[in-house]
Formats: structure tokens, sequence, C-alpha cells
């Protein structure tokens, strides 16, 4: 595409474009110049300059793409930054990519691996499109969409994954997950409709509303909340309706983390989210006995002893302390109990026995091994026979394993290593067995929910379960819940890849509330990226819900009026509606997304409905409404204890005293100053009111 079309290409798809010369700034023209070389390289078989050139434009405008891709005409990269083009891709003429979007393969795919994109396509901010298939001409991708298939001609398509919701200006479905792309006018249509549906609501229910139904409002009772709360079972692989083993209490059990170094993003991610869970379970009354361990011995641990001097219980009890640093700063409720491994040695004896002696497990040579072929319920978790599971794993050969998908429970102690004693020997135990162990102990041999990344579904929770329930006889876990990844660089962070950022250093840069808001808005199942416009994102939002608490605080405190006034029992109301929503999206699989934009929706509620003419209990209550919502998350909106605002108040008193001596000068340049602090100032009649952007 050359110069001239670049030119054309830009100035219709941007109306700010006004000067030939801003061609020159656009990541776009010079992506789309680079591809030009790479590809005229690649196509002679210089892949090492063809890659080389593809590196220098990844670098220098933030979008990578593939020289061996395909590109027609009129291609536009709006506002860039993350996109990511595969190898194989073909891209028609006249298609528009937004930012953070990837056009990759699955892993699986050889030769062709990437997709098809037609002509006149548009392609929105964050999309995944993974996997060899096309999409047709004049399609329409959402916003953070995932796709997997092919897409039709003339069609949106929207969702993780991804489905169809128009073809050819006809509506597919009526509802979406997450993510709703419609058509403006319908959507404007729907939302007239909606509200015109709420005005006949509100008004025949305020006519018959009374004092007493207001005050209800204001302290909702939790036992008239709905329950119905459904899970996304990865045993069943579809969403169940959550019915606990005992009335009112739930039993949780999360894999957590292994302590040879400090926890990276990633790792954070089943912290909050299972956390959350937890906090919402308690919120809707349960009482709920939530167990994550810490696996403290492990060859990981063992190497970094080695390396660093130190012996395999002082780097774990370092690491151990450490992690426990970051849970308490990402605002983590303390787990009922934290089992350690190394303290359970003889429950784990106690079980490998028990195994054995039912035919489930042999000894050979010092190690035991569990027998898989004895399990034949083996592979129903990660939804594979035993012999997919041969033919796709990487086994390691040994031959003192009957069976290649056999796997160890005690293995014998190398020179220098930590051990215990066994009937077999001086060891330790294998990975697995020490979660089936720790959870018969902490919440018995059948409890509710059992927790995790999804890297541990195969093989750490399949092998949890054959352990479990061979020993046992009964149904280990009932409902079992898996975090998607955390993507660093587009690929999934990894300490075993070299590509992580420690959570503590990512603390440092954008603090531990915002890295938990970051993951919060995003549904546990859907993988997410860690991108420094992700995180600003992140905390200009959090910022914003706790820019209106200080707002409903200040208000709740000094407004003028103590009761209820005129019309604001209507507005009491209106709040009580946005906490049904937060928990209708929290009993629909824990959709944290959806319960975060409806806390935002409170937000601008709160701010267009209360003023410094509104009552003391009106801010309150809104207040405490979004109080509740937000504790539920784990979002605090408690004012920081260390700020020290002695000097914010000093220069808004200089200038209160330059505006009373009209040094109007001085008055605007205080206000500059504080602007560019992050200070919003509101003159009032009573005074002036600060509060953080």
């Amino acid at each position: 595409m050359g110069f001239r079309q670049q030119l054309e290409t830009i100035k219709k798809r941007d109306p700010a474009f006004k000067s030939p010369l801003e061609v020159f700034l656009y990541p776009s023209f010079w992506a789309a110049g680079f591809h030009a070389i790479g590809h005229w390289l690649y196509l002679r078989r210089r892949f090492f300059l063809a890659r080389l050139v593809s590196q220098l434009s990844r670098s220098f405008t933030g979008i990578e793409i593939h020289p061996g891709a395909t590109i027609g005409r009129g291609l536009f990269i709006d506002h860039g930054m993350g996109v990511v083009i595969g190898e194989t891709c073909e891209i028609g003429d006249d298609v528009l990519i937004y930012q953070g979007a990837t056009l990759g393969g699955t892993g699986k795919d050889v030769g062709k691996r990437h997709p098809t994109i037609g002509n006149n396509v548009m392609i929105g901010s964050g999309v995944k499109i993974l996997g060899p298939f096309k999409v047709g001409d004049n399609s329409r991708i959402g916003a953070g969409s995932v796709v997997l298939r092919e897409v039709p001609a003339n069609s949106t398509v929207v969702g993780v994954p991804a489905r169809v919701v128009n073809r050819n200006g006809k509506r597919e479905v009526n509802s979406l997950d997450q993510i709703k792309f419609p058509d403006p006018l319908i959507m404007d249509l729907n939302r007239l409709r909606g509200q015109i549906t709420e005005l006949e609501k509100r008004i025949s229910q305020l006519e018959g509303a009374s004092k007493k139904r207001v005050e209800r409002f204001l302290k909702p009772n939790k036992n008239e909340r709905t329950a119905g709360m459904k899970i996304y079972n990865t045993m069943s692989r579809k969403k169940e309706d959550f019915v606990p083993l005992i009335d009112n209490s739930a039993s949780m059990y999360v894999c957590g983390p292994t302590v040879y170094d400090f926890l990276h993003v990633g790792n954070a991610r089943p912290l909050v989210i299972f956390d959350s869970v937890r906090r919402y379970l308690l919120h809707k009354g349960f009482k709920v006995n939530y167990v994550q361990n810490f696996t403290d011995i492990d060859d990981k641990i063992i190497n970094r002893a080695k390396s660093s001097g130190a012996t395999a219980l002082e780097v774990a009890d370092l690491y151990t302390m450490e992690a426990k640093k970051d849970i308490e700063g990402l605002n983590c409720l303390e787990p009922t109990s934290s089992p350690r491994v190394t303290e359970e040695m003889d429950e784990i004896v106690k079980m490998i026995q028990l195994l054995i002696d039912k035919g489930y497990a042999y000894e050979s040579e010092g190690s035991v091994f569990y027998n898989t072929s004895r399990f034949d319920r083996y592979g129903r978790l990660s939804g594979k026979n035993l012999d997919e599971l041969v033919a796709g794993a990487r086994v390691e050969k040994n031959e003192d394993k009957k069976n290649d998908m056999d796997f160890v429970l005690w293995k014998p102690a190398k020179p220098g290593e930590p051990r215990w004693s066994s009937p077999w020997g001086e060891g330790r135990p294998g990975w697995h067995i020490e979660c089936s162990v720790m959870a018969k102990k902490y919440l018995g041999e059948t409890f509710d929910i059992h927790a995790g990344g999804e890297d541990l579904i195969f093989p750490h929770h399949e092998n949890e379960i054959a352990q479990s329930e061979a020993a046992n006889g009964k149904t280990f876990a009932r409902y079992w819940m898996h975090v998607s990844f955390v993507n660093l660089n587009g690929m999934k962070m990894s300490k075993s890849l070299n590509n992580f950022l420690t959570l503590r250093d990512a603390s440092e840069e954008y603090s531990y509330p915002v890295i938990r808001f970051f993951i919060l808005s995003a549904h546990y199942r859907s993988p997410i990226d860690f991108s420094p416009s992700q995180l600003r994102s992140a905390q200009s939002g959090l910022e914003r819900i706790k820019n209106c608490a200080g707002v409903l605080r200040y208000e709740s405190e000094n407004a003028l009026s103590e009761n209820l006034l005129e019309g604001e029992s209507a507005i009491v109301y209106d709040a009580s509606q946005f906490v049904k929503r937060f928990e209708m999206s929290m009993d629909d699989d824990f959709n944290t997304a959806n319960a975060v934009a409806a806390i935002f929706d409170l937000v601008k509620y709160a701010n267009a409905n209360v003023s410094s003419n509104s009552s003391r209990k009106l801010a309150k209550s809104l207040l405490d409404t979004l109080s509740e919502l937000c504790t539920v998350l784990g979002i605090s909106l408690d004012e920081a204890a260390a700020d020290d605002t002695s000097e914010i108040d000093e220069l808004v008193r200089k200038r209160q005293e330059a505006r009373k001596n009209k040094d109007y000068k001085t008055a605007d340049a205080i206000r500059d100053e504080l602007s560019k602090r992050g200070i919003a100032l509101e003159d009032r009649a009573d005074g002036v009111r600060w509060t953080y952007k």
C-alpha cells in the first residue's frame, strides 16, 4: 500500500486528520510501511531480515505484523498499541483494527494457522481471533470478543467465546453474557422502552410506598434478597445452581502458591477472584470455611535453596512471609486455615498407605506411584480418556512405573535434600497428594468448591480427584472453578517461561488496590492482558469510585438538612436497584465485570443526585450502599491514613485569602497548582471542598 493510498485511508478513517504531514504521526502508517519491506524480504526467503524489520516495527509502533502476513489495501490500525497479526494471516481491503487486537493461532494447527479477514471488516479493541478460519466481508467484531470459529459475512459477533448476534441486519440472539454490540438505533429504542417501563413501575411503587418501606431500602434485609446462585463447573462444563452440602455453609479449597520466589501478577488473579467469591458468599449470609495452602516443599524450593546457600526450610519461610505481605496488600481476607505441606507429613503417609492397601498405588525402589489404570474415571475433569492423555502428554519415562500416566506419591530423597521417614524409606511427597490430604483434614472427604488456575486442571486437579475418591470412596469436590490466565507480552504469565512481573514490583508502580480492581474488571474465565494502558484505566476507574465516596462522605457529615427531603425517597429506592443488579451479576457465575459496571452506574447516579442541597440521610444511604458493594469485591474506600493533607489544606486556605483580597492571579495560580497534583476544587456557599480527580 503506497503513500497516497495510506494518506487516503487515514483521511477516510480519522475525522481529526487535518494535514498531509500528520500521516507521519500515525503508527498505522509506519507499521504498513515496515510490513511492506518485511513482506518483500519474506517472499525472497530472507527470513531473518524480514523478522528483524518486523521486530523493529513492533518496537517503534507497538504493532507486530508478521512479515509472512498478507495485507490488503486500506488497512487502518486505530490507536494500534498491542495489535498482533500472525504469519499466515490474510487481511482483505478496507479493514479497521483497534488497539490490543490479536489475529493469531491456537497452537494446535500447522500450515495455515491464522485467520483470513474479509473486506470491510471492523475488529474492536482487545479482540482475539484465533484459528485458521474466515471472517466474512462486512463483519463487525465487538470489543473484547474471543472468536474461535468462522464468522459469516455481514455479521456482528460479540462475547467470550464470540457468537453471532446480528446477521444481514437481523438480530440472532436476545441477550449476551458480557459484551453487547447492537445497532445504535435499536439500542436507543430499547433504552426508551425500558425507561418508559421503569417509570410506570416506579410511579406505581411510589404511590403505595410508606415510610417503613423507605427505611427498609435504607437498610436492606439480606434474607429478602434472591438466591439462585450459579457456578460454572469445570467438571460438567456448564453453569449449575449452587447447592451447598450444608445449608447456609460453604466450604472452599483454593490451591495456594509454591513459595520459592515472590508471587507474580498471574498468581494474584486466583487470590483476588476466590477471595471475592468468598466475600460474596459471606454477603449472602453463608458461613464460609476457606482453606488456602502453601506448598513449602518442592523441587523449585530445593533448587532455590541450593543456588542461594540457604536451606529449603529457610527459603520456604522467607517466601511464605513475602507471599502473605502481597496477599494482605491485595486486601484478601485471611483464610480460615493456611496449612503447609511440611506440617502434614503424618497424614500424607497415611493416605499413601491407604491407597496401597486398596490397590490404587504401588511401591517401586523406594518410590510410590498411583496406578491410573485402576481409576476408571481418570480424565473426567479434563474431558479426556486415558489413551488421549497418554498421547497428548509430555510424560517422563520411568522404568519403575507400570504405566506412562502413573504419577508419584512418594519419592526417595536425594543427597542433601529434605527428607521424612516413611514405610518406603526416607523421602518426600509428590506434588498432588498434599492437596488431597489437606482438603480432607480441614474440609472433610467431600466439600463444596475446589478452585485454582486453569493450568491446574490437568494434571494436578485430575490427580487429586483420583487420589481422594479412591482413598475415601466419595465424591471429592462438588464444584470446580478455574481462573483463566493473565497474559504479558501476548503470552501466559509464567516463571517457567521467564515471562512474568512480580506482584511486588507491579504494586510499587500501580499499587495493590489498582491491581485488584484491574483483576475484578474482567470475568474470571476470560484471559486478561496486563498492560500499562489497562492498569491506567483501572486506576482511573478506582479513583472515580473513591471520589464519589468522598463526596458522599462529606455531604453525609456537612449537608444542612438531616432527614430525607421531598423526592429523596425515590432516589433511595432507585439506589436499591443497583444492589439488585450487582447481586444478579455475582449470582451469574461471579461475574465481577458486570458487578463493577453496576457500581459505576451507582456512582454516576449518586453524582447526579447528591449535592450540597441534599439531606445527610440521603448521602449516608447512598454511601452505605456504595460501601456495601465495594466491600463485597474487596475494594477499599478508606481514605489513605498516611496521606498528609495539611499542605493541600494550607494551599486552599491561601487561595481563599487571595480571593478575599481580590488577588485573582494568585488564586488562579494556586488552583492550577492543585490541579496538577490531581486535586479538584468546588467553590460552594459553605466554603471550598476539594477532592481527588
